[in-house]
């Protein structure tokens, strides 16, 4: 059996388990779900939201040096969007959920440009985000929250004449805590923060938002917030360590 082939097999076999796992979540996830709605509603929401996020940090694609990303331009600017969908779907009873996130987004930016130095670095990519939420009884406003957080990334670098790039995706698992108080009637506050990768695949990934939500009756409410996202990963054909931080705004909507 040659190299490629062993190494065929193993991601088959991996990206195999993966499916099992989330299958088996949401099996679980689904059954807990379906005996609180017996006693009671469960209640969904979507969320369409756009994040403008800066990014700092540094790439390097196999064989090409290191290349730093750090700098006060917001690199994930309106200015510099070309393509954008992100939502989030959740599902809650009174101790259980589970969330869906999707990302996709396409950017483009020319930096130290009218210097011998200038280069377009062009990103594409997309997160998934699949999470189970528990509720102890016991506490208040408090959810326990893990899952798995899948990235693709497509990195290009056009510099010097030359345009290395590099396409890597990997699979997180993650765990955090929730806490969601009411302010007022209608004003709550939205903290989360989780960390992943363990080394798994990625060596890091933190997570961070916290987010004011205001209800508008019992269908829409509007969010504002702030996100923070540290990602480090390295395999053989490319560097990432990246942060990714801003404000985002998005649109509830609760059936």
């Amino acid at each position: 059996m040659t190299k490629f082939s062993i190494l065929n097999s193993a991601n088959n076999l991996a990206c195999l388990c993966r499916l099992l796992i989330i299958i088996v979540a949401t099996a679980l996830w689904h059954s807990s779900l379906e005996a609180e709605d017996r006693q009671q509603s469960i209640q969904y929401e979507i969320t369409p939201y756009l994040w403008a996020a800066s990014i700092n940090g540094s790439t390097a694609i196999s064989g090409e040096p290191e290349t730093p990303i750090d700098s006060d331009y917001s690199f994930f600017s309106l200015d510099n969007l070309s393509g954008v969908a992100s939502a989030t779907f959740t599902a809650r009873g009174q101790q259980w959920g589970f969330l869906f996130d999707f990302l996709y987004v396409e950017y483009q930016d020319t930096i130290f440009e009218g210097t011998p130095f200038q280069a377009t670095p062009k990103l594409n990519g997309r997160i998934l985000e699949f999470a189970g939420t528990y509720k102890p009884a016991s506490v208040n406003d408090f959810e326990i929250i893990a899952g798995l957080r899948r990235q693709d990334i497509d990195f290009e670098l056009a510099i010097l004449n030359r345009t290395p790039q590099a396409s890597v995706g990997w699979t997180d698992p993650f765990v955090g805590v929730i806490y969601t108080p009411a302010l007022t009637n209608k004003l709550y506050l939205g903290l989360r923060g989780d960390v992943g990768g363990f080394g798994i695949e990625s060596d890091l990934a933190v997570n961070a938002e916290a987010m004011l939500r205001y209800q508008f009756g019992d269908t829409f409410s509007f969010k504002f917030g702030y996100r923070y996202l540290k990602v480090k990963f390295d395999d053989s054909s490319l560097i990432y360590d990246i942060s990714l931080d801003g404000f985002l705004f998005g649109l509830g909507i609760r059936f």
